[in-house]
């Protein structure tokens, strides 16, 4: 979905204060604005010089520097100053003007006109759309029943201990005089199979490991019961259905057996402990039921949101939509659409269904995400951006990439706005629900920011 990164970046940045400059305002209807910033020469000359004398100082082919072409001066100013007006000079300017007229974007402003010279000020013009302002939330009128938490019995502790303890199981060679394969034993094998002498599709396998008693290579499992390590048989066996054309067929295999591995369990040791921050089973056990107990609460509060969630749209009367992102939403749709159309074929019929079932989806996700944006300013919450850097960074290392690297490609920001925006949604949806229930609330002071790097940053990585 698009959002409002920039509303976030201008909040963030530190104000600078521009003296010499004039700004109005108007309304131009349906949350749409248009703010015109005049800019003093006196405050735009210095800017106007810096570009001017490093143009002067431009070599240009076949003549030297300070000399130019009659006019190629001024043209390349005009086309050079524009240029830094629109990247470095009008943001700065503008951002001090929507503070002085207490205005927020939820979209980038665009700048629809540019006027300046050396020997005149500058003036632009940008438009741009607004959140639309809505009333607060009533929280009487929401219907949420508290619920008791689950009880941790003794067997609830033992299934996860032992989910545990079989997490930390490895194979290990199977030991003994005659050593054969037995039910629940792993076996690594070979195969070659042939149909009337002649190999077929995935008729060949090297180094296919399986849990005999399992439905992986079932046709295999009657085979090897009984063989040693290193034995080799040949065997007819029916094809099933992952052989697809062959399947039902009889094929002739050769089977090489090349080990057995038992499951070992790991010892409940000193060493285990020290592994979960223990020092006993019994310690061990008190932890597994803390976590279980904070998993049922999660659960129980994850409900708690569903439910506020669903109430919420309701609770307010129709709103308009800015309308930028809506055509966005749409641009996304049809891209989809055309996107799913070249993979199946669709009716008409088909094509439009699903265009204003996408449209439908977009306006909801946008009149419930400026539901939520509302409720979170009128709360005052402030969110704690270090519980999406966390999550963005364990993220990260489970793709193997560096959190710093993948906040650099466009995947990865979107990733990073997604985490955010949920987490603040999140935390939006937990205090409409302690409202609701009329418990105290618990002021979260954010902790020192843990910086993800990206392209906007003004310091040194």
């Amino acid at each position: 979905m698009f959002l409002a990164v920039f509303v976030e970046r201008l909040s963030s940045s530190q104000s600078k204060k521009y003296l010499s400059m004039e700004s109005s305002v108007d309304e131009l209807g349906k949350l749409k604005y248009s703010i015109a910033l005049e800019i003093s020469l006196k405050e735009i000359k210095p800017t106007y010089d810096a570009i001017y004398r490093q143009l002067k100082n431009t070599r240009l082919n076949g003549f030297r520097p300070g000399k130019h072409p009659k006019g190629w001066l001024d043209k390349r100013f005009m086309s050079a100053m524009q240029q830094e007006a629109v990247d470095r000079v009008i943001p700065g300017y503008m951002e001090s003007a929507l503070k002085e007229h207490s205005l927020r974007p939820i979209t980038m402003p665009v700048i629809q006109k540019i006027d300046f010279n050396r020997k005149s000020q500058l003036s632009a013009t940008l438009h741009f759309e607004i959140a639309p302002e809505l009333p607060p939330l009533d929280y009487g009128k929401i219907q949420l029943e508290r619920k008791e938490l689950d009880e941790v019995s003794a067997a609830d502790v033992t299934e996860e201990l032992e989910a545990i303890i079989q997490r930390e199981e490895v194979l290990a060679p199977k030991e003994g005089k005659d050593v054969k394969v037995e039910n629940n034993d792993w076996v690594l094998i070979n195969y070659q199979g042939y149909l009337e002498g002649e190999e077929f599709t995935d008729s060949i396998g090297n180094d296919m490991q399986f849990r005999i008693g399992t439905p992986d290579l079932a046709e295999f499992h009657d085979c090897v019961l009984g063989m040693s390590s290193g034995n080799e048989k040949e065997e007819e066996i029916e094809l099933p259905e992952r052989f697809g054309e062959n399947a039902g067929k009889k094929a002739n295999f050769k089977i090489q057996l090349t080990e057995i591995s038992i499951v070992k369990r790991p010892e409940l040791d000193l060493e285990f402990f020290k592994k979960y921050g223990v020092e006993s089973e019994n310690e061990l056990k008190e932890k597994v039921e803390e976590s279980i107990i904070s998993r049922k609460k999660a659960e129980l509060q994850s409900e708690y949101r569903i439910a506020v969630r669903a109430q919420l749209s309701d609770l307010y009367d129709e709103f308009e939509l800015p309308q930028e992102l809506m055509d966005f939403e749409q641009e996304q749709v049809q891209k989809e659409l055309e996107k799913m159309s070249g993979e199946k074929e669709l009716t008409e019929e088909e094509k439009e269904k699903k265009r204003q079932e996408g449209f439908d989806n977009a306006k909801i996700d946008l009149r419930m995400k400026f539901i939520l944006d509302s409720i979170s300013e009128h709360e005052e919450l402030k969110f704690d951006e270090n519980e999406a850097s966390r999550e963005f960074v364990g993220l990260a290392q489970i793709t193997g990439q560096s959190p710093d690297e993948l906040i650099q490609t466009p995947f990865g920001r979107d990733m990073y706005q997604r985490i955010i925006i949920r987490k603040q949604g999140d935390a939006t949806l937990d205090r409409a629900v302690t409202r609701v229930f009329g418990d105290p609330i618990e002021e979260n002071v954010p902790e020192t920011q843990e910086h993800v790097h990206d392209e906007n940053c003004d310091h040194d990585h």
